[in-house]
C-alpha cells in the first residue's frame, strides 16, 4: 500500500492515503465496492485492539528497532487510511487498511517509537474499536496567554503544557518551545511532536463535568499553576470559556499573511489559550 508521511496527503491512481500529523480526522470516504460495515468509519481518530497484534509501532532495542506487539485493549492513533481497486477481499469488496501510530503519549516513551508509516492493516470491526477520548483537552496544546500576540522578531512564543494520552502533565519552558514550535502554531500533538519536557508529572486522575477538566497529580509541574490540596496532591482545573477568537497578522499591502485562530481557557484562574496559525495568505 501507499507509504505515507506525517502531515503530507498522498494520492496514486486507485490508492487514497491521508496522513495527519495531528492523528485527529481521517478520509478515505465511500470508496466504490467497500463492505462499509466491516469497517470503522473514516472519521475514527483513536481505536481500542480487541486482540493482541502487530500494527505497523517499532520499539528501540538496543541500536535497532523490533516490533511492538500491541495487547488486546491497547490504546492507538490513526495515522492513515486508504484502499485501492487491486485490493479487495473474496467477496470482491475493497479492503480498507489504516496506519497506526501510540498518539501523544509520554516523552520517555515517545522517544523509543517508530513506525512503518505503511497503510496495511486491514480497518476492520472485528480487530478494532472506535474510541471517544473522555477527556476533550487530552493532547491539546495550553499555551500561556489570551491568544497570538507579537514582538519586534514577529509571533511571540508562549511557556505551554498538555496531558498526553497515557496520563502525564509535560510542561514546556517559553524557550524550550521557541526550539520545538516557533511562533506557537503547534495546537494538538502527535507522535511526531518528540519533545523533552521542561518538566513533568505522572497524572493520577482526570474528571470532566460539563466544559470542566480537572487534573489530579502528586508532585508540582514547574511551570504551571499548581493548586497544591493536601500533601503529595495537585490540582489544575481547565475551564473552556467556549470563547473563539480569530486575528489577522503581518500586513502585506492590502492583505495579510497569517491568521490565527484560538479557543481560550483558564487554568486554575490563569489565561490559557490553544489555537492555530495559518500562514502564506493570499
Amino acid at each position: 500500500m501507499q507509504k505515507i508521511v506525517m502531515g503530507a496527503l498522498a494520492v496514486t491512481a486507485g490508492v487514497l492515503g491521508l496522513a495527519l500529523g495531528h492523528e485527529q480526522t481521517v478520509h478515505a470516504s465511500a470508496l466504490p465496492g467497500t463492505a462499509q460495515s466491516a469497517y470503522l468509519r473514516d472519521t475514527t481518530g483513536y481505536v481500542r485492539l480487541k486482540k493482541t497484534m502487530d500494527v505497523g509501532i517499532l520499539k528501540k532495542s538496543g541500536k535497532t528497532y523490533k516490533p511492538l506487539i500491541k495487547k488486546k485493549g491497547s490504546l492507538l492513533a490513526v495515522a492513515g487510511l486508504g484502499g485501492s481497486q487491486a485490493d479487495k477481499d473474496k467477496k470482491g469488496n475493497i479492503v480498507i487498511r489504516a496506519a497506526f501510530t501510540s498518539g501523544a503519549v509520554h516523552y520517555q516513551r515517545l522517544k523509543q517509537l517508530k513506525y512503518h508509516g505503511m497503510i496495511s492493516v486491514p480497518f476492520t470491526k472485528q480487530n478494532f474499536k472506535n474510541v471517544k477520548l473522555k477527556a476533550p483537552v487530552r493532547t491539546l496544546l495550553f499555551q500561556k496567554g489570551t491568544g497570538f500576540k507579537t514582538n519586534d522578531m514577529g509571533l511571540t512564543t508562549p511557556a505551554a503544557f498538555y496531558l498526553t494520552l497515557d496520563n502525564y502533565l509535560q510542561a514546556y519552558s517559553g524557550t524550550a518551545m521557541a526550539k520545538f514550535a516557533p511562533n506557537g502554531g503547534e495546537w494538538r500533538m502527535a507522535a511526531n511532536n518528540v519533545w523533552k519536557p521542561t518538566s513533568a508529572a505522572k497524572v493520577t486522575k482526570v474528571t470532566v463535568k460539563g466544559r470542566t477538566t480537572t487534573v489530579d497529580y502528586r508532585t508540582p509541574v514547574k511551570g504551571l499553576p499548581n493548586k497544591k490540596v493536601a500533601k503529595h496532591h495537585y490540582r489544575l482545573t481547565i475551564k473552556d470559556l467556549n470563547q473563539k477568537r480569530s486575528k489577522s497578522f503581518f500586513p502585506v499591502d492590502d492583505t495579510y499573511d497569517s491568521l490565527g485562530t484560538w479557543q481560550n481557557y483558564k487554568v486554575n484562574g490563569k489565561r490559557y489559550f490553544v489555537g492555530n496559525m495559518e500562514n502564506g495568505l493570499d
